[in-house]
């Protein structure tokens, strides 16, 4: 995100300060109920503010507001939005709130998929800014605010170099084409991921940007079709 928490910025000889300190990993929610409440504050009697499925991708706070309950563990999670995906122009954060730490599993700790099974690739070009419809944050031509109306989650590194024109997954032998509309907002990505395994539920992650404007990306694809894209910051 353009700007975003945490972080010493230059940008055209200005210094911008952000105030958070905290870093967040990728982890999935996991509950024997198939569900899990995400509440308000950490505490079992504490208002549910959110209902998350199992295998739903979510951030861990490693800077826990709830500290002092070390069984509950604060959250950043996209209500009723499992492709991250922002339309509008206005800037958009991920809420927060609080799950026992029983209802979910880190990511990277899930075991890989056997050989050949899963696998994601992007075919990748030159970016040229003459191909797609470009608006910018503060009227520069520096930081893309939307790329063909959608959220660009690397704003912070500037105009992309490359530009993903296909994306596609492969699940058992089966290709499954990724929308374009889940390609704009992370152009910039390339062909680096991790596979993960849960059940029939397989995950494609990796890193996007770095510095500022890195972000976590994870495809998930459930009974051989894409059910997740989350895009989520460190900071």
């Amino acid at each position: 995100m353009f700007l975003r928490n945490i972080y010493l910025f230059i940008f055209f000889g200005f210094i911008c300060l952000s105030t958070s300190i905290s870093k967040a990993q990728p982890h999935i929610i996991s509950s024997k109920e198939g569900y899990t409440n995400v509440r308000i504050s950490a505490s079992a009697k504490s208002k549910i503010i959110a209902k998350l499925k199992d295998n739903t991708i979510i951030l861990l706070e490693q800077i826990d507001e709830g500290s002092d309950h070390e069984d509950w563990k604060k959250i950043l999670f996209y209500k009723e939005r499992p492709f991250s995906i922002l339309e509008d122009t206005e800037h958009v954060e991920m809420e927060s709130g609080f799950i026992h730490k029983s209802q979910m599993k880190d990511l990277t700790a899930l075991k890989k998929p056997n050989s050949g099974a899963f696998s994601m690739d992007f075919e990748i070009k030159a970016f040229q800014k003459q191909d797609y419809r470009l608006t910018y944050h503060e009227e520069s031509s520096y930081a893309p605010k939307t790329i063909n109306g959608f959220h660009y989650y690397l704003a912070d590194c500037g105009l992309p170099k490359t530009a993903i024109i296909k994306a596609t997954a492969t699940l058992n032998g089966q290709k499954i084409l990724i929308p374009q509309k889940y390609i704009l907002g992370i152009i910039s990505a390339q062909n680096n991921f991790e596979y993960y395994q849960n059940g029939n539920h397989y995950f494609a992650y990796q890193g996007v940007g770095d510095g500022s404007c890195f972000n976590y990306v994870v495809w998930v694809f459930s009974d051989g079709k894409l059910s997740q894209r989350f895009v989520g910051w460190e900071y």
